[in-house]
């Protein structure tokens, strides 16, 4: 009996032990998941976007610049980025630099004009040096919306009275002229009139960077998609030549027109070819991207302008002499703006210099 009682108390602690080690395994399986769910990158609105990094282009040998696919050497390919605010007044022409940007912004502002926001990486490659970036002008509110999402570096003069608090509001990371400072990472010439003479350059962002203690930060805004084929899932509408009316004012009237030679797109601005000052060539871009958002709302007697660039609306991406339709989302302030196709997968945009043009209500975009 007491024989019978031992062995049923020994097999009793060895099904007891079995069933710890059970439970111990379910939940490392489970933390497992939990943890590698955590890891999966996450879309604007909280859902596991499982195609992120599907069909990027890479190159192993050299690196990937993050902010436009470009092939870069290993230190170069996720510097800090600056964000210009750049003139397009016709006074202000021929602009110097925007050649050399990896990515622009062009925006509305009052008077029917336009300005650029023009995004650099400065590095130590001779490649990214410009030499002359400008004129620099003030800032709009809506602009930050695009600078915060990279957390870049702002290099500004001045701005209106809401732009300036909300730089305070979202802590963008802000290298304004009108400070004692200024003078260290801005110049002016005086073969021009104000405010159209206000320069800076990549050196001087560079040492920007290094005084604002960001150069050996790493950014962590997420990467858009890029391939150099087309995707032959998508819907291909041939469109050689884009022109978009931001206002009755001619004088910024968008043009770019496609060539077959170089597969990239030029810009020309009321007919006239568009020229970069620093070597009198014309702009170029490899993909454009016409981000339709809500009508505008005037703010003030001066016409100052309220664009809503959160939300989302239609895009549509014009790269390699075509027009591919799709969606944008942004879910806040500090949220990236991603692009979808009509299937609901990311875009995949051509590497290299990238143009994205905020379209504004019932403004006309015609292509061709």
């Amino acid at each position: 009996m007491i024989k019978n009682i031992l062995i049923r108390n020994v097999l009793k602690c060895q099904l007891m032990i079995l069933v710890g080690i059970f439970v111990a395994l379910a939940g490392l399986m489970t933390y497992g998941l939990v943890y590698a769910v955590a890891l999966e990158p996450m879309d604007n609105n909280g859902l596991i976007n499982n195609k992120l990094g599907d069909n990027r282009e890479t190159k192993p040998e050299s690196g990937i610049k993050i902010i436009n696919g470009e092939a870069v050497g290993d230190n170069e390919k996720n510097l800090w980025p600056v964000a210009v605010v750049i003139d397009n007044h016709p006074d202000a022409r021929p602009t110097f630099g925007l050649n050399k940007a990896s990515l622009v912004y062009e925006f509305p502002v009052e008077g029917g004009a336009t300005r650029f926001l023009a995004f650099y990486t400065p590095g130590q490659e001779m490649i990214n040096k410009v030499e002359k970036i400008g004129p620099v002008r003030s800032v709009r509110p809506y602009f930050l919306m695009a600078v915060k999402e990279y957390d870049a570096l702002l290099a500004h003069a001045g701005g209106s009275a809401e732009a300036l608090k909300d730089i305070e509001k979202l802590r963008i990371n802000n290298l304004e002229e009108i400070a004692w400072w200024g003078p260290e990472y801005f110049w002016r010439v005086y073969s021009r009139e104000t405010p159209h003479n206000l320069f800076t350059s990549t050196d001087k962002l560079t040492q920007a960077v290094v005084d604002w203690k960001l150069k050996d930060k790493i950014s962590s805004y997420q990467s858009w998609l890029f391939n150099r084929d087309l995707n032959n899932n998508y819907r291909l509408d041939l469109a050689e030549q884009i022109t978009i009316n931001f206002s009755a004012d001619k004088n910024y009237q968008a043009t770019w027109q496609y060539a077959t030679s170089t597969a990239d797109y030029t810009r020309r601005q009321n007919g006239k070819i568009y020229l970069d000052g620093l070597d009198n060539k014309v702009v170029k871009a490899d993909d454009i991207i016409i981000q339709f958002v809500k009508e505008e709302k005037i703010l003030d007697a001066t016409g100052r302008l309220a664009i809503q660039l959160t939300g989302e609306g239609e895009v549509w991406l014009f790269r390699d002499g075509v027009k591919i339709i799709g969606r944008w989302r942004k879910g806040s302030a500090e949220g990236r703006t991603i692009f979808y196709d009509q299937s609901g997968g990311e875009l995949l945009l051509k590497p290299g210099k990238i143009w994205v043009e905020v379209v504004p209500g019932a403004r006309e975009v015609k292509f061709q």
